[in-house]
C-alpha cells in the first residue's frame, strides 16, 4: 500500500471511529442500527474505566452515571492517552457547570487535577462539609509530587459552599 493510500485509510479510520463515538454521520454504507450498537458499546466500555477511575463520582450519580456519560461522551473527544482519570476530569468539569458536586466527588476531583498536573506548581482548596467541616488542601509540587491535607474547621464555621 502506498503513503497515499494509508494516509487515506488512516483518516477514514478516524472519522469512523469520530462517528461511532458521537452516534451519528456515519460514512456510506454504514448500516445505522449496527453502528449505533457498536458505538454504544465503545461508550459503555469508556464509561466503565472512567467509572473505575472516579468511584466517588460513579457513587453520587448512581444509575444515572451510564446516561449522564453517554451524553458527554458523544460531545467530547477523549483524551489522547486514554487515560480514565483524565477523562473522568473532563467529564467531572462539565457536571461542575451544571450541578453542584458532592464533597467526596469535590475531593476526587482535586485530586485528580493534581494527579495529572505534569510541570510547575499546583495548589488548590475545597471546603467540605461531610462527614465534618474541613478544609482539604491538595498540592502538586516538582521533585515531591501530590501532597494534601484535611484541615479541620471549627464546627458552625465551615462557611458558603
Amino acid at each position: 500500500m502506498s503513503a497515499p493510500d494509508r494516509a487515506g485509510y488512516a483518516a477514514r479510520q478516524v472519522q469512523l471511529l469520530d462517528a461511532l463515538l458521537r452516534g451519528d454521520d456515519y460514512p456510506e454504507g454504514f448500516a445505522a442500527a449496527q453502528a449505533d450498537a457498536a458505538g454504544h458499546s465503545l461508550r459503555r466500555k469508556r464509561a466503565r474505566a472512567v467509572q473505575g477511575a472516579w468511584p466517588a463520582l460513579a457513587l453520587e450519580l448512581g444509575d444515572a452515571f451510564g446516561a449522564r456519560f453517554d451524553a458527554f461522551a458523544r460531545t467530547a473527544d477523549a483524551p489522547r492517552s486514554g487515560d480514565p482519570l483524565a477523562d473522568g476530569l473532563a467529564f467531572a468539569r462539565r457536571l461542575e457547570r451544571d450541578t453542584r458536586l458532592g464533597d467526596a466527588s469535590r475531593a476526587e476531583l482535586l485530586l485528580a487535577r493534581a494527579a495529572l498536573r505534569r510541570r510547575g506548581l499546583f495548589a488548590a482548596a475545597a471546603r467540605l462539609r461531610r462527614p465534618y467541616p474541613r478544609l482539604l488542601v491538595v498540592a502538586r509540587i516538582p521533585l515531591l509530587g501530590p501532597v494534601h491535607a484535611s484541615l479541620r474547621l471549627p464546627a458552625g464555621r465551615d462557611g458558603p459552599r
